[in-house]
């Protein structure tokens, strides 16, 4: 089996290509990665604020029933 011969000129050439496109293919993957976790904590962020919406308003129903309970009491 022969092994192709190539030009030092082709040769440059494909290294510089292939490097090109490695560098190209991290960047990307960095870039990815930073917006996927930059988006993860924006989305925690908001299920976080929701889920203090609704134990405070929790919190407020729960108060308000302890004062009815309070109100009602007294007249049995």
């Amino acid at each position: 089996m022969e092994t192709p011969v190539t030009s030092p000129g082709e040769m440059g050439k494909n290294i510089v290509d292939n490097g090109f496109i490695v560098m190209t293919a991290a960047c990307y993957l960095v870039y990815s990665a930073v917006i996927i976790f930059f988006f993860v904590k924006w989305f925690v962020r908001i299920v976080n604020g929701i889920i203090e919406n609704q134990q405070r308003i929790l919190n407020e129903m729960l108060q308000l029933l302890k004062e009815i309970r309070n109100i009602i009491k007294p007249l049995e």
